[in-house]
C-alpha cells in the first residue's frame, strides 16, 4: 500500500470514532415550555430481540449476524396468526446507541434474568404457549386478559409495533401506550401513595437527572407477576422495585435503562437497555381491550369444545 494511503487509512481509523463519539454527545436536547427536557410525541417499538440472551452470544451483533439472529427467533416462536406481526418487513434486533442488540438485559453478563428457586419454578413456562391453561380465566396471561400494558413498567417490546405518547407537564409525565391498560402517570411532585393502594402498573415518583428523566415505581399488586415476553415470562412481585431512566440521545432515539430490585423472585438486582424510534406522524388510536372481553369467553369455550372431542375420539 502506498505511504500516502496507509496515512489516509490510519487517519481515517482514528478520526472517524472521534467524529462519531461527537455526533453522538454533541446532541442538544430540545426543551418544553417549562425548561425541561422534551420526550413529547409518539415513539414506537418493533423487534425481535429477547429479553434473555441465548446461551453462548454477545450481548452486540455485527449487522449480518443480527439479521440472521433475528430470523432465527422469528422461525422459533410460536406459530403466528397475528397478520400485524407479518407487515412490518424483515424480523429485525434492536438497535440501541447504533449497536444490534442479542438481548435486553445487560445484566447479569450472561444476558439472563437471574432467578431464585421460587422465581425458576414460576417462570418455567412460555408466556405464549397455551400450557398455562383454559379452566378458568385467572389461567390465561395478564395480556390476553386486557389487564397488562406493554408500557407498565419497566417497558417492554414484542414483534409487533407498540407505540408510546409521552406527554409532560410541570409536576407530571403521562405515557399513553396505545395498548390495554390506563395512562401511566410518573409524579415530579414527590406524590406517595397509601401502601394499600396496588395496581399491576405501580406508583412511579420521578424526577430530572440533567437531561435524564429518573423514575422509580413501587406499590406493584403481587397476584399477577408474570410480565409479557417472547419467551418465559419476567417476574415482578409486590415488593419490587423497578427504577428507570429515559434520556433522549438524539433527535429520533430516546434510550430507555430500567434496573428490577426484586428479592422475592431473583437473587440479585439485574438491568435492561433498549431504545425507542420517534414516531414522525405522531398519532396513536384507541386499543379497545377489556377485561372479560369476548375473545376470552370464547378461548374458554372453545377448549370445551376440543376436550369433548377429545374424550369422543373426534380427530378431523
Amino acid at each position: 500500500m502506498p505511504v500516502r494511503s496507509l496515512l489516509l487509512f490510519l487517519v481515517t481509523s482514528l478520526v472517524s470514532p472521534l467524529l462519531l463519539a461527537q455526533s453522538t454527545t454533541d446532541y442538544t436536547v430540545p426543551r418544553t415550555e417549562h425548561g425541561q427536557p422534551d420526550f413529547q410525541g409518539v415513539w414506537t417499538t418493533v423487534t425481535h430481540t429477547m429479553l434473555e440472551r441465548p446461551p453462548g452470544l454477545p450481548l452486540v451483533l455485527p449487522p449480518q449476524e443480527a439479521a440472521g439472529f433475528a430470523q432465527a427467533v422469528r422461525a422459533g416462536s410460536p406459530e403466528n396468526t397475528d397478520p400485524d406481526i407479518e407487515r412490518f418487513g424483515p424480523p429485525s434486533l434492536f438497535q440501541v446507541k447504533g449497536e444490534y442488540r442479542s438481548s435486553v438485559i445487560v445484566y447479569p453478563e450472561d444476558g439472563r434474568m437471574p432467578f431464585n428457586e421460587r422465581g425458576l419454578e414460576e417462570a418455567a413456562h412460555h408466556y405464549f404457549k397455551d400450557d398455562v391453561g383454559f379452566d378458568h380465566p385467572e389461567q390465561r396471561p395478564g395480556v390476553e386478559r386486557c389487564l397488562e400494558s406493554w408500557g407498565s413498567p419497566p417497558m417492554r417490546a414484542f414483534m409487533y409495533q407498540l407505540f408510546h405518547a409521552f406527554v409532560q407537564m410541570p409536576d407530571q409525565v403521562a405515557i399513553i401506550s396505545e395498548d390495554m391498560g390506563l395512562a401511566r402517570v410518573i409524579h415530579l411532585d414527590g406524590q406517595q401513595k397509601p401502601d394499600a393502594w396496588r395496581s399491576l402498573e405501580g406508583h412511579s415518583v420521578g424526577y430530572w437527572e440533567g437531561d435524564t428523566l429518573v423514575a422509580t415505581t413501587t406499590h406493584f399488586r403481587g397476584d399477577m407477576p408474570d410480565r409479557a415476553t417472547i419467551d418465559r415470562p419476567m417476574l415482578i412481585s409486590a415488593d419490587a422495585t423497578v427504577t428507570e431512566r429515559f434520556t433522549r440521545v438524539g433527535h429520533d432515539e430516546l434510550f430507555y435503562e430500567y434496573t428490577v430490585d426484586d428479592p422475592t423472585y431473583y437473587t440479585e438486582p439485574w438491568r435492561g437497555e433498549l431504545s425507542f424510534t420517534l414516531d414522525e406522524g405522531g398519532h396513536i388510536y384507541e386499543y379497545s381491550c377489556h377485561e372479560g372481553n369476548y375473545s376470552m369467553v370464547g378461548g374458554l369455550r372453545g377448549e370445551r369444545v376440543v376436550e369433548v372431542r377429545a374424550e369422543l375420539g373426534i380427530t378431523d
